[in-house]
């Protein structure tokens, strides 16, 4: 059935007229006539819109094979007999051209194939690999991470297993199967009938692929829907992202325009945090256009997004070019001190909270009395000190207690810091000074060496130690009968429970059961 048969069957079917159709189409019912009337031939656009309006495809109305009205019609209705039917064309039209092929033409077929499938597996395995690596280590605080990176490299593979399955079939279809048709109408025009024995296939000229006899078969759509979905997911995904990242940014943005007065720094803060703004905004509307299949067709998105990259530069060029006004304190500010006498005993240790450094001075004139001096910060904390039994040794712990206020004060802190040039290093809450004798101060490092690793340096009048950790792991499956003494090295337990003692790399491992 010709084309302009079939769009008058459309046409009736759809209970238009002439005039109706024209002015539909932008055109005279001359124009429509003619096309109805197979004297003419509309151009591609009008195609394209007769085929939106009778919900059918280009092919439906070009391909004279299609001879009923009602085939149309099915093919629309019935989509899961228009994919099989599509799979079942495309193995057809496969098996013949091969029957119809030389061998060595054939084989040459099937190595291509081979080759761009092999390529594609690989690129696939790097962009799967790369993928769900950085998707996965968004969640590598979350407990069980490598579960949730094994399902997301799974569906990102099977996704791009997909894809490759379309790109394959499509190469294919472009590459062969649409030259074969071509070469065996020829032959038929040639011969006036179909001729015996095998198509030689001589090297075809350029497809345009954009064309629309190289559109893929109907059976590929639905792979394509599967894999516009995922695609669709993981960029919802990346929405949400981007929506808490744009409330933290403009919080930023906010919070940044608000101490501008306080240096340059700030200034470029400012412009990288509205910088950071345009960015998310600009990604965020293309990401949701896509998703909802809207269209865009303005420049201004990929305009904004270009801009913000520049604005992103100049704050961080401003932002570090201010640093050069400021000097850096490790130390935290204390503006208090105050004192704790002690008196040595058999195993005790001086330690401060979280293990931080300590330093010990050398005062001959103390014997076995020991001074705690500690420097804090009042606005901050308030110190304390508690004594715990720590393997046989007496911990006497300097302990930093937060005051209710603490952010606000930490704030001011920082701001009057800012102010005078100043950054600091504002974690540490104390700082412990042991004053005794060097003898009683060897004695607390030889108690201390017993469970605690660290570093000692000499000073001028003492010793600092640095990187202080626990040395004893305990792996006690015998509950409270075993207790291990760091001071004698014993163990006790009872008779039922087995322990062994491993001393390695500064450890001491302690297994019981």
């Amino acid at each position: 059935m010709k084309f302009g048969d079939k769009l008058l069957g459309l046409r009736k079917k759809n209970g238009l007229s002439q005039e109706e159709l024209a002015e539909k189409l932008g055109v005279s019912r001359q124009s429509v006539s003619k096309w109805e009337s197979n004297n003419a031939y509309p151009e591609t656009d009008k195609i394209v819109q007769i085929c939106n309006l009778f919900s059918c495809t280009m092919d439906d109305l070009i391909n004279d094979e299609i001879t009923d009205i009602k085939q149309i019609e099915r093919k629309e209705k019935n989509n899961i007999s228009t994919y099989i039917d599509s799979f079942l064309e495309f193995i057809t039209k496969t098996i013949n051209m091969f029957s119809d092929m030389k061998f060595s033409s054939g084989l040459k077929c099937v190595i291509e194939m081979i080759i761009v499938g092999l390529l594609l597996a690989l690129l696939g395995n790097v962009l799967v690999g790369i993928s769900s690596s950085v998707i996965s280590n968004l969640f590598s605080m979350i407990k069980g991470y490598m579960v949730i990176y094994k399902v997301i490299h799974s569906i990102l593979a099977v996704v791009w297993f997909i894809v490759e399955v379309i790109i394959l079939v499509h190469i294919f279809k472009i590459r062969y199967l649409n030259y074969y048709d071509k070469a065996k109408k020829e032959t038929k025009e040639e011969s006036g009938e179909t001729k015996q024995g095998k198509i030689k296939l001589e090297k075809k000229e350029n497809v345009v692929i954009r064309d629309e006899k190289d559109r893929p078969f109907a059976f590929l759509s639905v792979l394509s829907k599967i894999v516009v979905f995922f695609i669709k997911l993981f960029l919802a995904w990346i929405a949400l992202i981007l929506m808490f990242a744009l409330a933290g940014i403009s919080t930023a943005f906010v919070l940044s325009v608000i101490h501008i007065g306080l240096g340059s720094m700030f200034v470029g803060l400012s412009i990288t945090s509205l910088a950071g703004i345009l960015g998310c905004l600009s990604l965020l509307i293309l990401i949701i256009k896509f998703i909802f299949n809207k269209k865009n067709k303005s420049n201004k998105l990929l305009i904004t997004f270009l801009l913000s990259i520049v604005l992103f530069g100049v704050g961080i060029g401003i932002s570090i070019i201010s640093f050069k006004n400021y000097t850096f304190e490790e130390k935290s500010s204390f503006n208090a001190e105050t004192k704790q006498e002690l008196k040595y005993e058999d195993g005790l240790v001086i330690q401060s909270e979280f293990l931080n450094d300590l330093t010990y001075e050398f005062d001959e004139t103390k014997g076995d009395n020991i001074e705690l001096q500690i420097k804090y910060n009042d606005k901050l904390v308030n110190t304390t000190y508690y004594i715990e039994n720590y393997y046989g040794l007496k911990v006497y712990v300097a302990s930093a207690d937060y005051i209710n206020n603490n952010f606000y004060n930490t704030y001011k802190i920082i701001i009057d810091d800012l102010k005078n040039n100043k950054i600091r290093y504002y974690n540490e809450n104390l700082e412990v000074k042991v004053v005794s004798s060097k003898a009683t101060i060897d004695k607390l490092l030889e108690n201390e060496s017993k469970a605690y690793n660290f570093k000692k340096e000499n000073t001028k009048n003492g010793y600092s130690l640095t990187g202080i950790s626990h040395r004893i792991n305990m792996y006690n499956n015998c509950y409270e009968d075993t207790k291990y003494n760091a001071l004698t090295g014993e163990i006790k337990s009872s008779n039922s429970c087995n322990c062994e003692k491993i001393e390695r790399d500064n450890q001491i491992e302690i297994n019981c059961n």
